[in-house]
């Protein structure tokens, strides 16, 4: 099995070229591969498959812990630069479309001096407000955010789906902000039935923004892309930002752009880069594919 490793601002993959659909990638594979001391490594798996409808290509995003994923924006961007860059899709001009399974997403490929793709504008699509779709279990569905009670601490969180579900939070310093404390509880808590990703925001500008993530079934991650737009489309309903944010994460800086009164979707740009390829060791992929390769967190690691 071929496989390349990239990342969209620090969140990182293990890609998998598969437009015949032949991959069985079971979830014992996925957590193995992503492994970072017994694997390849990265936040997740992205499987290019077989396009339906009108795609290009299609995304099977799978989170580090083998859960199916709905929506990954950092994702979507390098599945775009690996099917351009590598010859497996003739893009109409400089557009790609990849389906996923919250729709197909429409994108624009920025290409470097070298003629590969350096950089990609996704459309993001209109953001899901409501929070039975989100899903969330909202004490006032009208509300553009509410109180939510936490451990001994209460949030003021906006529920927010860019295909996959956000809360997002204000803090005063994201540096300090209880990302790793409080984010796991927020990302399994009930009124969440799904679970959810976790947003911990700073507002620098009404055109910048600092934001940590906690990500649903990753853990902290150095970037999300639809974790800044959610954030973005939270804090503008809040009245904190306007239609054109940059947003600083760990990782790097992804531009946000939304106004709702003139285009209802989310439009994203940022970088997508590709580190390097190999070929998967034969008796380590069996060993994974069946379970025998248990990931970092079950085993006892050295100081």
């Amino acid at each position: 099995m071929d496989f390349t490793k990239a990342h969209g601002t620090g969140n990182d993959f293990v890609v998998l070229a598969d437009l015949d659909d032949d991959l069985d990638l079971g979830a014992d594979l996925v957590r193995a591969l992503c492994d970072r001391r017994f694997g390849i490594g990265g936040d997740g798996i992205l499987r290019l498959g077989r396009p339906t409808g009108g795609a290009d290509v299609f995304m099977d995003y799978r989170n580090a812990d083998g859960t199916i994923v709905e929506m990954c924006g950092n994702g979507v961007r390098v599945v775009a630069k690996h099917v351009v860059d590598h010859g497996l899709v003739t893009p109409r001009g400089d557009t790609v479309v990849v389906g996923t399974r919250a729709g197909d997403k429409p994108v624009t490929v920025h290409r470097g001096p070298d003629g590969l793709v350096a950089a990609v504008t996704v459309d993001m699509g209109p953001p899901i407000l409501d929070p039975t779709d989100v899903p969330f279990l909202a004490e006032d569905p009208g509300a553009v955010s509410e109180p939510f009670p936490i451990g001994d601490t209460t949030l003021e969180v906006s529920a927010v789906s860019m295909g996959n579900p956000h809360a997002v939070t204000v803090v005063d310093d994201v540096t300090t902000a209880p990302v790793r404390s409080l984010g796991p509880a927020v990302e399994v808590d009930g009124r969440f039935p799904k679970h959810t990703n976790v947003e911990f925001a700073e507002v620098v500008s009404d055109h910048e923004v600092r934001l940590r993530v906690w990500e649903r079934g990753v853990g902290e991650t150095a970037a999300c892309g639809t974790g800044a737009c959610a954030t973005v489309v939270a804090l503008q309903r809040r009245g904190l930002v306007g239609t054109a944010v940059d947003v600083h994460l760990p990782g790097g800086v992804l531009a946000v752009r939304y106004d709702p009164q003139t285009h209802p979707s989310v439009h994203m740009t940022g970088p997508a880069v590709e580190v390097g390829s190999g070929t998967l060791d034969g008796t380590w992929l069996a060993a994974a594919r069946a379970g025998r390769v248990p990931p970092t967190a079950d085993r006892e690691a050295s100081p």
